[in-house]
């Protein structure tokens, strides 16, 4: 069965049951559907053809309806978030080539101009108030049909898609739900956005068992006030999210169980936990059930876990990232972690060179380079050791170095750039730290503070928020190795030396 007629069918048993609760609105199954039924509609009007549909919104019940009436119509989504700068998001679309671009926001002058033959989403209440619509899934997507395509980050400095199959979601989505903690009317956090993978953690395991989505805005994600007033008055069964945003809601005494009772399992992935943090919120709830979870975009969400306790925070310097899921089968070649089986995406959309780099097959099966360097004991339990190249994880999002490089490189009186990760001892990316060659001199400190701050205004046209380094080095010459290359290892030492 289709994911979209499983959720259908939940819709038809249940169709007042709460599929997501934003701030101020709940909905339920039965609106979700009707939704779906009005937008693919308006999909079907337009006479398309089968590429993909970019989807240009915020984490709301509008923009997730959109997400499946585009599955139902038989395309795949790609969800850009609203809070995109527009060169980058200008890059996607130029990447993508969609067939169309639905849009549930409002737009500046600037998106109204990139996305000029776009289908503007609006939900009345009469929509919202209509039956639980019939719905055909004949043409809906299922198998090998892409069902998805997110943009990550590149080395070049554009934006690289992830193609994610139905039946890649498939395997990811039974698993949460068959090999996690199973909660009557589970209430699951959605936090991470639509347009970074780890929000299919939440997305496809609730809408499959009849689960509510506590939707969190980007207002109460960035708002301490927000944030702990959202939550202090919400019940959440199951917390999904980075661990750094776990290190953000661990400042607040509140978080703990005592004053949650009804939050009994956590599942994190998107970087790596540190020990600290574990212990921090073992500590906090100590009956909860924690799990560490691992795995790239290109292999579908996570491909392992493990639940934490202390005995296994005692045995072990590192926390580790799991056991292999079913489908999965996880191999070191040459220290580096591969992904082999069900999980593996199809590739980048559209692009056979930076895919015939990474994607490959073992056994007949299709496998991934992760770039991660790795052990496996003798028990199955994958252990993390790092990155083998230029890609880190900071605050809980994946990124690629060399894309911040390239996009710094373009800026004027910049020579070269390297952006290298700083980190703590519990080997957690704390800051990314931008060394730039450039001829041009300061007079005093301010000069210096006046020129980033117009490195950062140019820099944020392009890249996400996340991305932007934290510290900018200025450098008359690079140091280089032996090789004739920049000696990366020498700037890091630098960073060492100056603090």
């Amino acid at each position: 069965m289709k994911l979209l007629e499983q959720i259908f069918e939940i819709a038809k048993k249940e169709p007042d049951l709460i599929v997501l609760a934003e701030r101020e609105q709940k909905f339920t199954y039965r609106q979700l559907f009707a939704a779906v039924s009005h937008i693919s509609e308006q999909i079907n009007e337009r006479n398309l053809n089968q590429r993909p549909i970019l989807i240009f919104g915020k984490n709301d019940f509008i923009t997730l309806a959109a997400m499946l009436a585009t599955n139902l119509r038989g395309h795949a989504y790609i969800p850009v978030d609203a809070h995109t700068p527009f060169e980058r998001t200008e890059m996607i679309k130029s990447a993508a080539k969609p067939a169309a671009v639905l849009t549930t926001v409002a737009l500046s002058a600037d998106f109204e101009a990139l996305f000029t033959d776009r289908i503007s989403l609006e939900l009345t209440d009469q929509i919202l108030t209509d039956k639980l619509p019939a719905l055909d899934f004949s043409k809906a997507v299922s198998g090998n049909d892409s069902n998805y395509i997110i943009y990550t980050s590149g080395t070049t400095g554009v934006p690289k898609g992830v193609e994610v199959s139905h039946d890649n979601l498939v395997t990811f989505t039974n698993w949460m739900n068959n090999d996690f903690m199973k909660i009557e009317n589970n209430q699951i956090l959605s936090q991470a956005l639509y347009s970074f993978d780890l929000s299919i953690f939440s997305l496809y395991p609730s809408l499959t068992t009849g689960g509510t989505l506590i939707s969190l805005s980007r207002d109460e994600t960035t708002n301490f006030k927000l944030l702990f007033e959202r939550l202090n008055k919400t019940v959440i069964n199951t917390w999904i999210s980075t661990p750094s945003f776990v290190d953000i809601c661990l400042l607040d005494p509140s978080f703990t169980e005592k004053e949650h009772p009804q939050l009994v399992q956590f599942i994190l992935c998107g970087e790596e936990l540190t020990k600290k943090t574990a212990e921090k919120l073992l500590t906090a709830f100590p009956s909860a059930y924690i799990y560490n979870t691992y795995g790239p975009t290109e292999a579908t969400g996570a491909i392992s876990s493990v639940k934490i306790t202390k005995e296994l925070l005692t045995e072990n310097d590192r926390v580790p990232i799991g056991f292999a899921k079913p489908g999965v089968d996880l191999k070191i070649m040459d220290k580096e972690i591969i992904i082999v089986g069900d999980s593996v995406a199809k590739g980048y959309f559209e692009n056979p060179e930076k895919t015939e780099q990474a994607f490959f097959t073992v056994d007949g099966k299709p496998a991934y380079h992760t770039g991660d360097a790795g052990s496996i004991s003798a028990d199955g339990m994958l252990r993390y050791q790092g990155r083998i190249d230029f890609q880190v994880k900071f605050n809980g999002f994946r990124i690629e170095l060399q894309d911040i490089e390239a996009n710094i490189q373009n800026l004027k009186e910049i020579e070269k750039a390297v952006v290298l990760p700083k980190t703590n001892d519990q080997h957690k990316v704390t800051a990314l730290i931008a060394y730039l060659e450039t001829e041009k001199t300061f007079e005093d400190r301010a000069a210096e503070r006046a020129f980033t701050k117009e490195l950062k205004a140019e820099l944020s046209k392009t890249i996400m928020d996340y991305m932007m380094p934290t510290k900018f080095v200025y450098l008359k010459k690079f140091p280089l190795n032996q090789n004739g290359k920049v000696d990366r290892k020498a700037l890091a030492q630098k960073e060492r030396g100056d603090n």
